[in-house]
């Protein structure tokens, strides 16, 4: 029960990626060529890079020697995560800035018809369609990832960032199918905005993590 399997491990490391590449806009990817409209599917790849980069450093374990791991993985870990924490700033920002302008279109009597050729034709059903697969992905992950090593379970981050993901995506789903379909792009703002949130949290734990490893592997250098 406390060996790895690796081919369970590897099978759900390419499904995680592949839910990251579609977040990131790889629509070659998606069945029919089907468009990412709108920020909240971007919004998902904050929080699935750091669990990539997790499931990373465990297979890194299997072939790096533990102390070349260890003087690397802090700087590694600080860069990345202030790369992750400007990320979330930029795309939450932009988020924000778009979904007052919504806002202020929708609640205008002349701004009512820019905001629907600008913003009321949100393709729902092409995001429902990558949400649908990006959660099948994720299963699979999850599923393999357990497979691969049951003692898994026990690692609370990694267990905590795997359901954040899950239910960002859940929670997505069901802003983008709450309203009527001209509503559909503020709703999703304000889904992206959320996940950005998140990401930002585990983005300052992945900063503190970097900053602790990275001062340890000072002192034992010195």
């Amino acid at each position: 029960m406390d060996t790895l399997r690796r081919p369970f491990f590897f099978g759900a490391a390419l499904c995680l990626l592949l839910a990251l590449l579609i977040e990131l806009g790889q629509s070659y990817l998606i069945a029919g060529n089907q468009a990412r409209p709108g920020f909240g599917v971007r919004a998902l790849a904050l929080i699935d890079g750091v669990l990539l980069y997790t499931v990373v450093l465990m297979g890194l374990a299997l072939i790096v020697p533990q102390r070349v791991q260890g003087r690397l993985q802090g700087i590694v870990t600080l860069l990345l995560s202030l790369l992750l924490l400007l990320a979330v700033i930029v795309l939450g920002l932009t988020a924000f800035v778009t979904l007052s302008v919504m806002l202020s279109l929708l609640l205008s009597f002349f701004g009512f018809p820019v905001y629907l050729g600008l913003f009321g034709h949100f393709d729902r059903s092409s995001a429902a369609a990558t949400l649908a697969l990006l959660m099948t992905l994720k299963l699979g992950f999850t599923v393999l990832l357990v497979l691969s090593q049951q003692r898994f379970l026990h690692n609370r981050s990694l267990v905590l960032l795997i359901l954040t993901s899950v239910v960002s995506g859940l929670l997505l789903a069901w802003l983008h199918a709450l309203v009527p379909g001209l509503l559909v792009s503020i709703t999703d703002a304000i889904g992206a905005i959320i996940i950005a949130i998140l990401a930002f949290i585990w983005g300052v734990l992945l900063l503190v993590g970097g900053v602790v490893s990275t001062v340890k592997s000072i002192r034992l250098r010195v």
